[in-house]
C-alpha cells in the first residue's frame, strides 16, 4: 500500500532540494553578478586570467577539463572569504596563518607587529651551503671582478644586505628564537673570504645590529627588505669605500637633514598584504622613516652613472642612491635577468618620500651583448646581495665581467639552468 507523503514532509524535501540547488548555483551566480564581491587576496597571482579555449584536441585529451577546474577554483565563488576565514582562525588560535612554514615564502608571525618571511629563517637555520674551498674561489672571482673594473676606471663594491631574522631575533616565534644564528648561514665565511681577498664590502648585517637602538626603522616591522632609512644609511657607508679606491673624484657623503615619518611605501609593508586576515594585532599600518638628504657641495650633483647588480634588496638601494642626488644615471640589473632604471636618477627628498618610479626596461638575460649595454658609460658598479643568496655565486656576474674585460677562456663556468629562478608568492600553491 502506497503512503502519500504529508504536506510538511513534501515542504521539507522541497527545501532540501532548493538548498542543494542554491549551494551548487551560488558560485556561478556570484561570479556572473559580482555579488557579493569576492575578497581580494594579497600575495596571490591567478594562474589563469581568462577562461580556457575549447578545441577538439583539448576536449579529447582532457586538458580543457583540467584548465576549467583550475580557472573555476580561482575565479568562481567566494574563495577569498573562505581563505581569509581559514587564516583568521589559524592566526587567532595558533599564532600562524599556515599549517607549518614549509614554503620558502611562507609568512611567519613574530611578536606584534613584526612579520617575517620563512626564507629569512631558512637561511638562519640551515647549515652553510658553500664549502670553504668554493667560498674562497667565489671571493677570488669577485676580486677578479674588482681588478678588471679597476682597469676600466670603475670602482666596485659588494654590499651585503641584512637578514631580518638575524638582526631582530628577539621578535621571532618561540620555536625559532633560540635556533636562529648567523653561524648557520654562509654569512661569516663570505665576509671573511672577501676580507682575505681585499674586496671592498659593506657588512650591513653587523652594521644594523650595532645601529638598531638608534634607528628603529632599519628593517620595517612588516617588510622583508631594508627600509628607506636602512638603505640610505647603507649608501652613506658605501661612499667612503668608493672613495678609498681613488678612481673617481672625491664623492661627498650626503648628510641626513631630517627624518620624516609618513605612511609606508609598498615595500615597507609587503608582508602586511600577505596576512589575508580580517583583524589582529599585526593587521595595522605602521609609519615609515623617510630620510631627507642635505644639500651637496657645488659641482658634485649627478656625477655618478651607476649600475646596481643583485637581488631585490637593490630596489631600495637604488632609491637611496637617487635620494642622494649624486647620480645622473642609475640602472639595476635584477638577478641579471631584467633591467630597471631609476626615474628620475636624482630626486628631491624634501618633496618626494621615495623614488617616484622604477622603470622596467624589459627582460635582459645574462650575455655579453647585454653586459656591454648595461656597462656602457658607467663609472660605478655595486653588487647588492643578501645572506640567503650568497650561494647563488653572483648569478654569473663574475663570468660576464671576465668575458667583457678579461680573458673569456678563463671565465668561470656558467651557472646551471634554473640557478637564478625567482620564487613567486602564490597562496594557491
Amino acid at each position: 500500500m502506497t503512503t502519500t507523503p504529508s504536506i510538511p514532509r513534501r515542504c521539507f524535501q522541497g527545501l532540501l532540494v532548493a538548498l542543494t540547488a542554491a549551494l551548487l548555483l551560488f558560485p556561478y551566480v556570484q561570479h556572473a553578478t559580482h555579488w557579493p564581491a569576492d575578497k581580494r587576496l594579497g600575495g596571490f597571482r591567478p594562474r589563469m586570467d581568462t577562461f580556457p579555449d575549447l578545441t577538439r584536441t583539448t576536449w579529447f585529451d582532457g586538458s580543457f577539463a583540467a584548465a576549467v577546474d583550475l580557472w573555476a577554483r580561482e575565479h568562481v565563488g567566494v574563495r577569498g572569504w573562505l581563505v581569509a576565514l581559514d587564516r583568521q582562525i589559524r592566526y587567532t588560535c595558533f599564532g600562524q596563518v599556515e599549517p607549518s612554514p614549509l614554503r620558502k615564502r611562507a609568512l611567519v608571525i613574530g611578536t606584534p607587529p613584526i612579520l617575517y618571511e620563512n626564507i629569512l629563517l631558512v637561511d638562519a637555520l640551515r647549515p652553510p651551503q658553500i664549502n670553504p674551498e668554493k667560498m674562497d674561489f667565489f671571493a677570488g672571482r669577485l676580486a677578479r671582478v674588482q681588478e678588471l673594473l679597476k682597469q676600466q676606471g670603475i670602482p666596485f663594491v659588494v654590499v651585503l644586505a641584512p637578514n631580518k631574522a638575524i638582526v631582530y631575533p628577539e621578535s621571532l616565534p618561540a620555536w625559532a628564537r633560540d635556533r636562529v644564528s648567523e653561524t648557520n648561514s654562509d654569512y661569516r665565511a663570505f665576509i671573511a673570504a672577501l676580507a682575505q681577498h681585499d674586496v671592498p664590502f659593506l657588512d650591513t648585517l653587523a652594521l644594523f645590529r650595532e645601529l638598531r637602538p638608534q634607528y628603529p626603522d632599519l628593517v620595517p616591522p612588516q617588510a622583508i627588505h631594508w627600509g628607506h632609512q636602512g638603505a640610505w644609511i647603507a649608501w652613506q657607508r658605501t661612499i667612503p669605500l668608493i672613495n678609498r679606491q681613488g678612481l673617481l673624484p672625491e664623492i661627498p657623503v650626503p648628510e641626513t637633514e631630517d627624518v620624516i615619518m609618513d605612511k609606508p611605501s609598498s615595500m615597507n609593508q609587503e608582508l602586511l598584504g600577505q596576512l589575508n586576515i580580517f583583524a589582529g594585532p599585526h593587521f595595522r599600518t605602521i609609519p615609515s622613516a623617510y630620510p631627507v638628504a642635505g644639500p651637496l657641495p657645488a659641482g658634485t650633483e649627478e656625477t655618478l652613472r651607476a649600475l646596481v647588480v643583485g637581488d631585490s634588496f637593490g630596489f631600495m638601494f637604488v632609491d637611496a642612491m637617487a635620494r642622494s642626488r649624486l647620480c645622473a644615471d642609475v640602472h639595476f640589473w635584477f638577478y641579471l635577468r631584467s633591467a630597471k632604471g631609476a626615474s628620475p636618477a636624482s630626486f628631491d627628498s624634501r618633496v618626494h618620500r621615495g623614488l617616484p618610479a622604477v622603470d622596467g626596461l624589459g627582460a635582459l638575460p645574462r650575455n655579453v651583448e647585454n653586459g656591454r649595454r648595461m656597462m656602457e658609460g658607467k663609472n660605478l658598479v655595486v653588487f647588492v646581495i643578501t645572506t640567503f643568496n650568497i650561494d647563488k655565486l653572483s648569478w654569473g656576474f663574475d663570468r660576464l665581467v671576465e668575458q667583457l674585460y678579461g680573458d673569456p677562456e678563463y671565465a668561470a663556468p656558467a651557472p646551471p639552468a634554473g640557478f637564478d629562478d625567482e620564487i613567486e608568492v602564490n597562496l594557491g600553491d
